[in-house]
Order: C-alpha cells, then sequence, then structure tokens
C-alpha cells in the first residue's frame, strides 16, 4: 500500500503554502513539499541567479526540476506517508502559458507527460487576485514579475481551465484559513482518502 499524493494548485496568495501546513498538522504523518524545489535546478529558479529567462526555456527548467522531484515524491509514497505538494504539473501549464500566450498550454502538457504522476487529489484554491495580492503585499516580500494583477487574471484563467478538464477539486480561497481547511479536509473524505474521528 502506497501512501496519498495531494497537490495544492493556485495563484500567487491563494494560501497554498498556509493550507498545506495546516493540513499536514491534521493529518500527521505527512510530508510537505513544494515547487520550484530547494534541488540545485529549483534552488537556481528561485534565487533568480539564470536571469530573464525566454519563457520556453523557464517552462522546461521547472519541468526538470518537477521531474526531479517526482522522483522523490514516489520515494515518500513507498513510505505510505501522505505528500502534500505546494504547486505541481498545473502551475507550469498555468502560469508559463499565461507568459507564452497562443496554444502553448498543449505544449506545456506535453513536455511533462512522462515525468509526473496523477495524484489523488489536486486542490485548486481559487481567489481574485485584488484579494490574494494584498496578502502577498503583507508578507513584506519584493513582489515577483508573476505577481502582476493582470498577468494573475490570466493565469488563474488557465488554472480554470485545467481544473474543468482534469477534474480537480475548486475551492473558494476567500473564505477564512480554518474553512477552507475543513473544505479540504471534506473533499479528501468524499474521496475515501481520509476519515475524520
Amino acid at each position: 500500500m502506497r501512501g496519498t499524493f495531494v497537490v495544492l494548485e493556485g495563484i500567487d496568495g491563494s494560501g497554498k503554502s498556509t493550507l498545506a501546513l495546516a493540513l499536514a498538522e491534521r493529518l500527521g504523518d505527512a510530508e510537505v513539499t513544494s515547487e520550484p524545489t530547494r534541488g540545485p535546478i529549483g534552488a537556481a529558479l528561485r534565487s533568480g541567479e539564470l536571469g530573464d529567462l525566454p519563457p520556453a526555456a523557464e517552462a522546461l527548467l521547472f519541468a526538470a526540476d518537477r521531474a526531479l522531484h517526482t522522483e522523490e515524491i514516489n520515494r515518500l509514497l513507498g513510505e505510505r506517508r501522505w505528500v502534500i505538494c505546494d504547486r505541481y504539473f498545473a502551475s507550469t501549464v498555468a502560469y508559463q502559458s499565461a507568459a507564452m500566450g497562443g496554444d502553448s498550454a498543449g505544449w506545456l502538457i506535453e513536455i511533462q507527460r512522462n515525468s509526473v504522476m496523477d495524484p489523488d487529489m489536486t486542490i485548486l484554491l481559487d481567489v481574485d487576485p485584488r484579494i490574494s495580492m494584498p496578502r502577498v503585499e503583507g508578507r513584506g516580500e519584493a513582489r515577483s514579475r508573476f505577481e502582476e494583477p493582470g498577468y494573475l487574471c490570466e493565469v488563474r484563467r488557465q488554472y480554470l481551465s485545467l481544473a474543468e478538464r482534469y477534474g480537480y477539486r475548486v475551492i473558494d480561497a476567500s473564505k477564512s484559513k480554518e474553512e477552507v481547511l475543513e473544505e479540504a479536509l471534506a473533499a479528501f473524505g468524499e474521496k475515501g482518502l481520509y476519515a475524520s474521528e
């Protein structure tokens, strides 16, 4: 028997990291991972040391980082643990297709076809950028180029399209942290992944 793999997706400020930690606390034996990873490729992407890359090159690097990450996820699942991943397959498709435009989503899906696995559940935390951006600014961090409201509106649109295509569970992330957590756990229960005490 393997562990359970859950992915949290959503635009910046949607509450993915907050929900991941809350789920891990509630579930017990859970490992929280995130992308970009802390590995060599992910760390280079996080730091910006590679400079201003063309979107296609950046997408390929994200996909390479994810391929390595998937091996680690597989190992953890083999230990019968919950793995809660903050961003995965859909992030590259949503963010990079918003940057590249046209019919780039198909290519972005294809380059990941042989290097990702299907999660037991993907939850999309859906929120309007007008709500999420004040949350991001409240962290006191410099805003990245991925955190511009107009761009995030297109990323959100791409995410919702992917949710419809792949059957992601969509949760209204404008709700309170407690409400979002309970809705996520209820979704696990509906799918037979979790039974509340």
